[in-house]
C-alpha cells in the first residue's frame, strides 16, 4: 500500500493475514502514518522493509543458483514459500518453529484461502527440549545438501548458549557451498550505550514486549564466530549500508533512515 516504491516490500501474503478490519484501516494513509511513526522506535519501519528486501534478494538468488532446499529457523508468518512460488520451481522448504506460531500460521492460510505448496514442509519443535537436528531428519530434510539457511528476527531473543547451539547445529545441516542470512542485535545496544539511532525506544519497546533481547555482536566478532562454525562472511550490512543500498534517491540522498540496533549478514559454508 505504500505509494514510495522504495519503500515497497513485496510481500503481497501479509495484508491478507491481516484482520480484516486491520485491512481497511491500512488502507487510509493517516493510519499507515501513525502506526509507522507513533507505535514503532525510529527507523524500525525502514529497518523491516530493507531486511525483507535483503532477504528476499538472496533467496532469489538462490532460486537461480541450483539450491536443493530452504531451512527458515523460526519461521515466524515468512511468506516467501508463497511469494516465490517454490514449488513450481522444485525447492523444498523447511519451516521450523514452536508448534503455536504454525498452528496460528496455517489456519490464516487456510481461513485466506492461501494454497501451500506441497513441497513445504512445517516442522514444528521446542527449542529448549528438542534437537533441530533430530526433527529435521524426521521431516524428510537432506543433510549435507546445499541449503539456503535463514534465520530472521533469531538470535536476537536467543540465550548465548542457545545461539552457539542452533550455529553447530547449521554447520551440521548444510552442506559445502549453502548460504546463511542472519540478523543479529548490536552488542552495544544490549549494553546500553546508547549510541545508535532510535536504541533507547528499541530496547525499551522489546522489554515491554516481554522477550528482551539476550544475545549480541560487535561488528568485529561477526567474522570470527562464522569462521568458527566453517562459514565465511560474505556481505555484512549495517544500517547504513542497507540506508544506501535501498533508500537513496536518484541525487544520491537518502530519503530514509533506518533503527541503527541491528545488522545483517550473509556467509557461505565453507
Amino acid at each position: 500500500m505504500e505509494k514510495r516504491a522504495a519503500f515497497r516490500s513485496g510481500d503481497w501474503v501479509a495484508p491478507l493475514l491481516l484482520p480484516r478490519k486491520m485491512q481497511a484501516l491500512f488502507k487510509v494513509p493517516v493510519f499507515r502514518r501513525l502506526l509507522t511513526r507513533v507505535f514503532g522506535p525510529e527507523g524500525v519501519y525502514e529497518w523491516v522493509i530493507a531486511r525483507t528486501r535483503y532477504i528476499d534478494g538472496v533467496f532469489e538468488r538462490a532460486l537461480s543458483s541450483g539450491f536443493a532446499q530452504v531451512l527458515i529457523i523460526g519461521a515466524g508468518f515468512d511468506t516467501r514459500a508463497i511469494r516465490f512460488k517454490t514449488g513450481e520451481r522444485g525447492l523444498k522448504v523447511f519451516e521450523l518453529d514452536a508448534p503455536t506460531t504454525q498452528n496460528a500460521k496455517l489456519g490464516q492460510y487456510k481461513a485466506r484461502r492461501i494454497a501451500v505448496p506441497p513441497s513445504v514442509s512445517f516442522v514444528a519443535i521446542d527449542f529448549e527440549k528438542e534437537s533441530i537436528r533430530e526433527r529435521l531428519s524426521e521431516s524428510g530434510f537432506c543433510a549435507g545438501a546445499r541449503t539456503l539457511v535463514i534465520a530472521e528476527g533469531v538470535f536476537q531473543y536467543l540465550k548465548p548458549e542457545a545461539a552457539m547451539a542452533t550455529l553447530q547445529a547449521i554447520k551440521e545441516l548444510a552442506g559445502a557451498g549453502s548460504w546463511f542470512v542472519f540478523d543479529y542485535a548490536h552488542a552495544s545496544a544490549l549494553r546500553g550505550e546508547g549510541s545508535s539511532y532510535g536504541e533507547a525506544r528499541t530496547v525499551r519497546g522489546v522489554r515491554k514486549l516481554g522477550e528482551s533481547w539476550q544475545y549480541g555482536l560487535d561488528e568485529q566478532e561477526v567474522k570470527p564466530l562464522l569462521a568458527k562454525y566453517s562459514f565465511t562472511l560474505v556481505d555484512l550490512k549495517s544500517p547504513r549500508g542497507l540506508e544506501d543500498l535501498y533508500f537513496k534517491n536518484e541525487d544520491g540522498k537518502v530519503m530514509a533512515s533506518i533503527n541503527g540496533t541491528q545488522s545483517i549478514a550473509l556467509a557461505q559454508k565453507i
